[in-house]
């Protein structure tokens, strides 16, 4: 075989290799549109049919009909409070066997619902499907049921948020999170209006589903969820970070994934603590920074027998005691000071002095003694 033919040989064998290659991702990346696709679509209407419940629903346990329409709409900052004493069993049951189960429940419920069957009927043919003069709890049976449903549902898809699951990710894509919320069917309840000045994909691949799922412990307290402009955002009197330098509330993901703290509304944000106080770190408990106690979190190494000893702000490797630095050698010494003496009598002494004196002058009186000195 002559090099031309070699050549020849490999060429082809290159470019067949390319082709292979360039076909397999091809063929891959078609199957993973074809997954996340219809995943993206369920999220959409889920977002839509929770961010209803977390703008415009009331707590369903109490009150009725009447009073709904003028009752207070708090959900955008606290879940409900107290929490449920019983998740809705479909979900629970769906979520706990995983994200995929847990959307396609919530989804095949949500298309059905009236809440957003006029928001964007092009996602799906369930909308154009359902029948007239259906109540609002439809599929459900009640309007508590309803409430139980959508309260368990953001229970489950906040703390999958927390947990940073990938297909949470931009699933609103450039579009945005609060879309087509003003054709919601609660709207008609609640006089309110919501915008969200934020872009999911540019500000967090994650910030759709907080803000769908999730109340918001940062900027909800008082505007209760219209945060129109980022200088309004920041200056929100319920903003825990706008005593600051740096207003920016954020939240704490790897900190927030126990479910039944979430129920609860223990929620773990931070602020930017250390460009304003060196050596803080922002306190979900205490809600105000707090100085890093270094010592104790492990991080100072010291060596030639010190010891850490926390400070404000900072720390400091100290010789332990009965130890003293010494500047010349720079080392830590053995040092055990002298005790004190003096040669006046203590306050102990004089008071049992005057004590004894006191006695005796008693017993002269009462004619014990016949002189009152010793």
């Amino acid at each position: 075989m002559d090099n031309a033919t070699f050549f020849t040989l490999i060429s082809t064998f290159l470019i067949y290799l390319a082709f292979r290659c360039h076909a397999d991702k091809s063929k891959a990346k078609a199957s993973f549109t074809d997954v996340i696709e219809p995943v993206h679509t369920d999220l959409k209407w889920i977002g839509l049919f929770l961010a209803a419940h977390k703008y415009f629903e009331v707590d369903r346990r109490r009150g009725n009909s009447l009073s709904w329409k003028y009752d207070p709409r708090v959900f955008a900052k606290h879940f409900p409070m107290p929490r449920l004493r019983k998740l809705h069993p479909r979900v629970s049951e769906a979520c706990h066997q995983g994200l995929t189960e847990c959307i396609r429940e919530i989804a095949s419920t949500a298309q059905e619902s009236p809440s957003i069957s006029d928001t964007d009927p092009e996602l799906t043919k369930a909308a154009k499907a359902l029948p007239e003069n259906i109540p609002d709890y439809y599929p459900l049976t009640s309007d508590l049921e309803l409430f139980q449903y959508r309260t368990t549902a953001s229970y489950f898809m906040c703390w999958y948020t927390m947990q940073r699951e990938e297909l949470l990710m931009n699933y609103m894509n450039t579009r945005p999170c609060l879309e087509n919320l003003d054709k919601v069917k609660e709207k008609e309840w609640a006089d309110m209006i919501v915008m969200d000045f934020r872009k999911g994909s540019l500000d967090s691949p994650w910030l759709c589903s907080e803000i769908h799922f999730c109340p918001d412990p940062c900027y909800g307290r008082r505007t209760e969820g219209n945060v129109p402009s980022g200088k309004e955002m920041h200056e929100d009197r319920g903003n825990p970070c706008r005593h600051l330098k740096d207003r920016t509330c954020k939240w704490v993901p790897n900190e927030n994934t126990d479910l039944e703290s979430l129920q609860r509304n223990k929620f773990n944000i931070t602020c930017e603590c250390h460009k304003e106080k060196p050596g803080f770190r922002w306190s979900s408990r205490f809600k105000l920074c707090v100085d890093i106690d270094e010592c104790a979190e492990s991080r100072v190494n010291c060596k030639e027998n010190r010891i850490c000893q926390n400070a404000v702000g900072s720390f400091e490797c100290v010789c332990r005691m009965g130890n003293k630095f010494d500047a010349e050698k720079k080392l830590c010494v053995e040092h055990v000071p002298l005790p004190a003496h003096s040669f006046h009598r203590s306050s102990r002494v004089r008071a049992s002095k005057q004590k004894t004196a006191f006695r005796r002058f008693l017993d002269y009186i009462f004619g014990l003694r016949e002189s009152p000195k010793p």
